[in-house]
C-alpha cells in the first residue's frame, strides 16, 4: 500500500491511561481500520460531587473506517465505557476473552444494547488490516488477562502491548505468563516496539505470588474468631483461596455486597467456579450471624461509600455489626487517593473493638503489577529496539523511563495521552507530542443514567456545595416575595426582619419599573451582596419574578 512520506503508515496513540491509572484506551489506526485496545473508566480520585465516573473523549475518531475493539481483560478501568462506545459507534467488531465477555454482556444487557461479542483465546489470530494480533496470556489478578503482539507478516515489525500483568510463573490457578510466545514472536521482527505496565515500578522486590498468601490467609481464617476479608471482587483467584480455605476447615462464605456476589456468579457461568461445590451462604441462609464458623466477604475494600464494609463499621448493615471477638481482615492495597477513605474505615472498625489486619501485618494480599525485578527478568527474554512505559500515573511513567534507561541498551521513549507514534512505511517512526489540551482531550464526565454533565455544571456543583444556595421568588403585583435558603448556618433566621427590610424596599421601590429580566439579575446582586456582608461569601443565588 502505497502513501504519501508526509503521512503514516501506522499510528499509535494513547488516549487514555498514559498518565493515570484508569480510562485505558490505546489505538492503533492505519488508512483504513482502527485497532482500539479496551475502553475503561477512571474513578475521581475524591469524592466529586457524586460524579459516576470519567471515559475518554472519542470524537476526533472517524466513524467511516472499521473499528476493531479488543479487549485484554475484566477489570473496569479496561471495560467500565464500553456500553457508551458501543452506543457512539455502529460499525465495531468486539473481541474480548472468556470472563470479560461475560461481564461486559451484563452491562449491554442492562443497557438494552445490542452487541455481538467474539470470545478470543491465546491461539487464535485476528486480523488487523495487513497486520495479524496475536493474544498472549498473562498472568494477573483477575482471570483470562491478555497481552497482545501486533507484526506483519515479513517480520518486519512487531509490538508488544501488555497494560496489566504480573511475572508469575508459578500460579495458583492458571496458566503461567506465557513469555516463550513472546520470544517466537516478537523478539524476530527488525522493528520491535514494546508497551508495558508502570503501576508497580516504585516496588523494588519481585511481585509476590498468589500461591505464597496461602498460609497467612489459613492462619488467620482458623482463628476461633468471626472473620471478615475485604478485597477487590474481582480478585476471582482471592476468592478461590479463601473458598478452598473455608471448606478445609468447616467454614461458610457469606458475600456481603453486590459486587462480590456478581463477579462470583460470572466465574461459575464461565466455568473458573462451580460455586455449586463451594461453602457460600446468602445472608438469608444464615441462622447465627455471630456465629465463627462464617467468613464474610465484603465489598468496599478502597473506602467506597455504598461498600459494604463501610455500612457495617458504621452500623448501618442490618445483620452484620463489628465486635470485640472480630478480625477485619483487609486483603487488598490501597489503590492512589484513596488512602485517607481507608483510614477512615480502620479508626471506625477500630473504634467497634474489632481488630484490623492489614498487608503490613500479614502476607494477605499480592499485586496484579510487576516490580522492578519482574521487569527485569521478563526483559531478559524480551528483546525491543524501542520501550514505551504505559499504565500509570505521571510519576510512575518517568521512574519507569528512568529504570529502563539505566539497566537496558535498548532506546526508551516517553508518551502521554493523546501523544502519537507515527511509523512510516518502512517502520520508522517519530512521536508527535500533543501539547495542546483541548475540548477532545478532555474527559467525559458521566452521572447518573449514564448521561454526559458539562464540566461547567461540575463547577456549579461546587459552588453549591461550598457556598450553599438561596432561592427567591419576587411577586411584583402582589409586593411579596418568598426567600429559601439551602445548605447555610440556621444563625441567619436571626436576620429575617432585616432582611424583610431591605429587601422589600429594593424589590418594591427601586426596582419597581424595571423589567423581568433587570429586575432578577439586579435581586440576585443584591442578595449575594447582602450575605456576602454577614457570611463572608457569596451563596449561589436564584430569582425569579412573576
Amino acid at each position: 500500500m502505497s502513501k504519501k512520506k508526509s503521512e503514516p503508515f501506522l499510528k499509535i496513540c494513547p488516549m487514555g491511561g498514559v498518565g493515570e491509572i484508569g480510562s485505558n484506551m490505546t489505538v492503533f489506526e492505519t488508512e483504513n481500520e482502527y485497532l482500539i485496545i479496551d475502553y475503561g473508566i477512571l474513578f475521581p480520585y475524591e469524592d466529586f460531587f457524586d460524579i459516576n465516573y470519567l471515559i475518554v473523549n472519542t470524537s476526533q475518531l472517524k466513524s467511516s473506517k472499521k473499528i476493531t475493539l479488543f479487549i485484554t481483560h475484566g477489570h473496569e478501568d479496561h471495560i467500565g465505557a464500553v456500553p457508551h462506545f458501543l452506543s457512539q459507534y455502529n460499525n465495531v467488531t468486539l473481541y474480548a476473552p472468556a470472563f470479560a465477555a461475560n461481564l461486559i454482556r451484563k452491562k449491554l444487557e442492562r443497557r438494552k444494547i445490542s452487541q455481538n461479542i467474539t470470545i478470543y483465546e491465546e491461539d487464535d489470530i485476528i486480523n488487523f488490516d495487513q497486520y495479524e494480533l496475536h493474544p498472549v496470556h498473562v498472568t494477573h489478578s483477575i482471570p483470562d488477562t491478555y497481552g497482545l503482539i501486533l507484526k506483519d507478516k515479513d517480520n518486519e515489525f512487531s509490538t508488544l502491548f501488555i497494560s496489566d500483568f504480573k511475572f508469575d510463573l508459578n500460579p495458583l490457578y492458571e496458566k503461567p505468563f506465557n513469555y516463550q510466545k513472546i520470544v517466537t514472536l516478537f523478539n524476530c521482527a527488525k522493528k520491535r516496539l514494546c508497551f508495558l505496565d508502570s503501576t508497580n515500578i516504585l516496588v523494588n522486590d519481585k511481585t509476590t505470588s498468589e500461591s505464597e498468601l496461602v498460609d497467612d490467609l489459613t492462619t488467620l481464617l482458623s482463628r476461633e474468631k468471626r472473620s471478615f476479608v475485604t478485597l477487590f471482587s474481582s480478585n476471582i483467584f482471592r476468592l478461590r483461596t479463601i473458598l478452598q480455605i473455608a471448606k478445609d476447615l468447616g467454614k461458610s462464605i457469606v458475600p456481603v455486597g453486590r459486587s462480590v456476589s456478581s463477579y462470583l456468579d460470572a466465574a461459575h457461568e464461565t466455568g473458573i467456579i462451580n460455586l455449586n461445590n463451594e461453602p457460600i451462604k446468602t445472608l438469608e441462609e444464615v441462622n447465627d450471624y455471630n456465629s465463627n464458623n462464617i467468613i464474610g466477604v465484603l465489598t468496599g475494600c478502597q473506602g467506597d461509600f455504598l461498600g459494604a464494609i463501610r455500612r457495617v463499621s458504621s452500623g448501618d448493615h442490618k445483620e452484620f455489626k463489628f465486635g470485640k471477638n472480630d478480625q477485619v481482615i483487609f486483603s487488598s492495597k490501597a489503590i492512589p487517593g484513596n488512602s485517607k477513605k481507608i483510614a477512615r474505615i480502620y479508626n471506625d472498625i477500630t473504634a467497634t473493638g474489632a481488630e484490623v489486619i492489614t498487608a503490613s501485618d500479614y502476607k494477605i494480599h499480592a499485586s496484579g503489577h510487576p516490580g522492578k525485578k519482574d521487569l527485569k527478568e521478563l526483559l531478559e527474554h524480551i528483546k525491543p529496539t524501542d520501550y514505551f512505559p504505559i499504565h500509570g500515573e505521571v510519576y510512575f511513567l518517568k521512574k519507569h523511563y528512568e529504570f529502563i534507561q539505566e539497566n537496558f541498551n535498548f532506546t526508551p521513549h516517553e508518551l502521554g495521552n493523546f501523544d502519537e507514534i507515527h511509523l512510516d512505511d518502512h517502520f520508522d517512526f517519530k512521536v508527535v507530542s500533543n501539547p495542546q489540551k483541548d475540548d477532545k482531550t478532555q474527559p467525559i464526565i458521566i452521572h447518573g443514567n449514564d448521561l454526559e454533565l458539562e464540566r461547567t455544571k461540575v463547577s456549579e456543583r461546587r459552588k453549591i456545595a461550598c457556598n450553599g444556595a438561596i432561592f427567591v421568588s419576587i411577586d411584583k403585583k402582589k409586593k411579596s416575595y418568598i426567600l429559601e435558603s439551602k445548605g447555610l448556618p440556621d444563625f441567619i433566621t436571626k436576620y429575617d426582619d432585616a432582611f424583610d427590610k431591605i429587601f422589600k424596599d429594593y424589590f418594591f421601590n427601586e426596582l419597581k419599573n424595571k423589567d423581568a429580566i433587570t429586575t432578577s439579575e439586579s435581586a440576585r446582586i443584591k442578595v449575594r451582596q447582602t450575605f456576602n456582608n454577614i457570611l463572608g461569601y457569596k451563596p449561589i443565588t436564584v430569582v425569579h419574578v412573576l
